[in-house]
């Protein structure tokens, strides 16, 4: 009874294995010998190929795929050339790990360099920079200094301050310009005009207040403190420009980050020493998307990850009933503004006829997906019955005549 028992379960497994074989040659997939499909998915790595191990590498998990997880026949888009269909089906480790994993590898990012776009916000932090300076300091207006003399002790003065108009007060001679100068070029002058009236004035100049731009500055941004200074949210405008105190506006679209620290903190060298400014991300700027046409929910839906044609009709909850989803036009705006755009078939991926569909493309900022009602005639005349024949009838426009 026992020898019975486990020749009718060795009876169902062949005849199982047999009708998965069977059913694999009828859905399309290349015949496979029964040996090589009872290969485990260690083999799988072996047939990746070559340019598909990138950097960052393969996510570590701490734990073996084992022996219940054997590779599966499925369409990996990088083989081959083309559009692929699921006669291409090939070995590939769908799905190496079996303990319950849904977080996905360690991905590429969307981008390799962001650059700042209209919109973005930024945040500058004023860091204060103790480092030495190349070159000399020169007084402005504000700082104060010290004036003595060594023969005649009538010169002496403390804390004379430098005037708006960049002068200081000196006995004898008056108003003297000292913003802009040196210590040493402000001493030498001084002896110049005195010896007019001192035989040998010995003139000395020491600074005791300087560098107020500075303080100016720290004073005229934001008081909260943040790593290590102060901090400064600042929008791009749409000019692609921001405003900074003091130095003004400076133009940053399309730069990194590293671009656009270089490109202030050279700015800020030029009129505040001491200072050291670092920018970074704070908020991205709104990306949305636009799907209008035969579908559940049209309007405007924000882009907050890499998003396919097919996941944005999806978040305008799905297509109506009848809804032409072999003739998907998207409209785009391209980096010098005009328009480009296309026609899409989504009906095959969508069924599951096609495993590695062509048109389904990622979507980016400003896209306008339109599902049309009805099969478009010509590939030209798109515009004119999506737009006079189709959103006209959806959405009206009132006071606003199409047919001009």
């Amino acid at each position: 009874m026992k020898d019975s028992s486990i020749g009718i379960r060795r009876l169902a497994k062949g005849a199982f294995c047999l009708g998965s074989l069977m059913l694999l040659a009828i859905s399309g997939f290349r015949p496979v010998s029964l040996a090589w499909a009872q290969e485990r998915c260690a083999t799988c790595p072996d047939a990746i190929p070559a340019q598909l191990i990138v950097c960052p590498p393969t996510q570590p998990t701490g734990v073996n795929s084992g022996l219940a997880a054997p590779c599966i026949r499925g369409i990996d888009s990088a083989r081959g050339v083309g559009e692929q269909s699921w006669q291409d089906a090939a070995w590939v480790d769908f799905q190496p790990l079996q303990h319950g994993e849904y977080l996905g590898p360690v991905r590429l990012p969307a981008m390799l360099e962001y650059r700042v776009r209209i919109n973005d916000l930024l945040t500058f932090t004023f860091i204060i920079n103790r480092q030495k300076t190349d070159h000399e300091y020169r007084l402005m207006v504000g700082d104060e200094i010290n004036i003595n003399s060594i023969s005649d002790d009538t010169l002496r003065r403390e804390r004379i301050p430098i005037q708006p108009d960049g002068t200081i007060v000196v006995p004898y001679i008056g108003p003297f310009p000292a913003a802009d100068k040196t210590v040493v070029q402000l001493r030498k002058d001084l002896e110049i005009a005195l010896k007019r009236y001192i035989r040998s004035p010995a003139i000395n100049v020491e600074p005791i207040k300087v560098n107020t731009a500075l303080e100016d500055l720290r004073q005229a941004i934001n008081p909260q403190v943040g790593l290590g200074g102060q901090s400064l949210d600042i929008l791009v405008h749409p000019d692609g420009q921001v405003q900074m105190p003091r130095v003004g506006n400076v133009y940053v679209l399309g730069m990194t980050m590293e671009e656009i620290k270089r490109e202030v903190n050279l700015r800020y060298q030029e009129k505040v020493a001491g200072i050291e400014v670092e920018p970074r991300l704070a908020r991205l700027a709104p990306h949305n998307i636009f799907v209008y046409g035969e579908v559940n929910r049209p309007g405007r839906f924000e882009l907050n990850a890499p998003t396919s044609v097919t996941a944005g009709i999806a978040m305008a909850e799905g297509l109506r009933i009848g809804a032409n989803n072999r003739q998907v036009v998207i409209f785009r705006r391209a980096e010098d503004w005009r328009l480009v755009s296309t026609i899409l078939d989504l009906r095959g991926g969508q069924l599951g006829k096609r495993p590695n569909p062509s048109d389904e493309i990622w979507l980016r900022d400003g896209d306008i997906i339109i599902v049309p009602p009805r099969p478009i005639k010509l590939f030209n005349s798109a515009t004119q019955q999506i737009f006079t024949d189709g959103i006209y009838r959806i959405i009206p426009l009132q006071g606003i005549n199409l047919n001009r």
